[in-house]
């Protein structure tokens, strides 16, 4: 076994072993395996974060539901390949054939009240191996007042990556992108801007098939902890400590059958400081509101709507004081859970002029597998696509050489920021 790979499987056991001690989806087919569902059971189209009510109790069950068939091995894989099209930095037409990412997840069920999803992904264009999203769950189902509700945590290592509904940054689309796009929207301090390095531990409950309510708090994982996962401990010295950092969400759903919506509210602030001097380096407070619709139906054909708007206000080092928006709406529409296209727009703005992207996202898809009578059912899941990102502003900082200061602005032409994207994702 080569140095390479022992260095990559010990970051994935290492980040078990460590959520594990804090707390005594993509669509993989170890959950299919494990339930004995088809993987349209769980997701809208037979693949992707995109998920059905089904695909929403299965998480919030801890990731335990099972067929009752014993000799089950919570272990995925996963690849995506992609031929992608785009202007370099010198603006020339380029194209580039990479595999863009491989994955190996520990996803499934534990014990009967504790299942997992871990990932460790290896970067095909950077050539780097860390630990990606990680969520530790456990959950018991009982009654609450009359109710059936079911009580859980969830120990994570990225704000949004336990959200049940799927429709919050982690999991929001573009669900697959070419590793050679720009930003779409706008990109946060806090979401995003602290994913994969700090430790989440989140009280839920799911009442009554519709009610939904998480509290929980994050705080950064010390930087020799990151570069044992990967992630580098420069970064981290640089991103600062945070404490106990407040998130809560609330929701409700309705699963009608042929058709089921949600709605949601969420926020998540605090205050990363310096590790060595105690001094504040960013201040944030974000609030979101989210919601989606899907059409069910007979399951021939599926539509969807999904969106999201996020604010976050921010204070800087030196006191200065930024607000951002991003808001992303998308629909998408399945034929036979095969078939699929999705229609994409984003929105970034932010008071000092440092973000300002908005586009639109087009994507045909085919997905032959994830069904009953599929080939390699239920072990494993292809989906083959074409996306177009088309930019209509975005907005780029250029470095005076001289003083060192950077300054915003929009491009000229937008459109050269554009990417096209022919694609194969593929799961086992």
């Amino acid at each position: 076994m080569s140095t390479h790979l022992k260095r990559w499987l010990w970051r994935l056991s290492a980040a078990v072993t460590v959520l594990s001690v804090a707390a005594p989806a993509w669509a993989v087919p170890s959950f299919a395996r494990q339930t004995g569902q088809d993987c349209v059971a769980c997701h809208i189209g037979g693949y992707g974060p995109q998920l059905t009510p089904y695909g929403i109790r299965f998480k919030l069950g801890g990731y335990t539901d099972s067929d009752g068939k014993g000799g089950k091995v919570p272990l995925s894989g996963m690849v995506v390949a992609s031929y992608n099209q785009f202007k370099n930095d010198d603006g020339k037409d380029t194209s580039k054939t990479r595999m863009s990412e491989a994955s190996i997840f520990l996803a499934g069920r534990l014990t009967d009240q504790i299942g997992a999803f871990v990932q460790a992904t290896h970067d095909g264009i950077e050539r780097h191996s860390a630990i990606d999203q990680a969520d530790i769950r456990y959950a018991t189902p009982l009654t609450l007042y009359g109710k059936d509700a079911i009580l859980g945590v969830s120990v994570n290592n990225n704000p949004t990556v336990q959200d049940p509904f799927n429709t919050l940054p982690v999991w929001s689309f573009p669900y697959t992108s070419s590793p050679y796009g720009n930003a779409m929207g706008a990109e946060f301090q806090g979401l995003g801007g602290v994913e994969q390095r700090v430790m989440g531990t989140s009280a839920y409950a799911f009442v009554d098939n519709r009610w939904y309510g998480e509290l929980g708090l994050y705080n950064t994982i010390s930087p020799g902890v990151q570069s044992r996962l990967g992630l580098g401990h420069a970064d981290g010295q640089e991103l600062g400590r945070l404490r106990n950092a407040p998130y809560w969400r609330l929701g409700y759903m309705r699963d009608l059958r042929t058709q089921a919506f949600s709605v949601g509210l969420f926020g998540f602030d605090g205050t990363l400081k310096d590790r060595s001097s105690g001094d504040r380096l960013a201040r944030f407070k974000d609030l979101g509101v989210d919601a989606s619709y899907q059409f069910l139906g007979t399951r021939e054909h599926v539509a969807t709507v999904n969106t999201s708007y996020i604010r976050e206000r921010s204070t800087d080092a030196e006191g200065a004081r930024n607000t951002q928006r991003d808001w992303r709406l998308s629909t998408s529409y399945h034929f036979q859970n095969t078939y699929g296209g999705t229609i994409g727009y984003f929105r970034g703005t932010s008071a000092n002029g440092e973000a300002g992207n908005r586009g639109m996202l087009y994507q045909l898809d085919w997905t032959p597998w994830g069904k009953e009578s599929s080939w390699m059912s239920p072990w494993a899941n292809l989906r083959v696509g074409l996306q177009y990102v088309a930019y209509r502003r975005y907005v780029q900082g250029t470095t005076d050489e001289a003083t060192g200061e950077t300054s915003y602005a929009p491009v000229g032409r937008p459109r050269d920021k554009n990417t096209v994207s022919v694609f194969a994702w593929t799961s086992f």
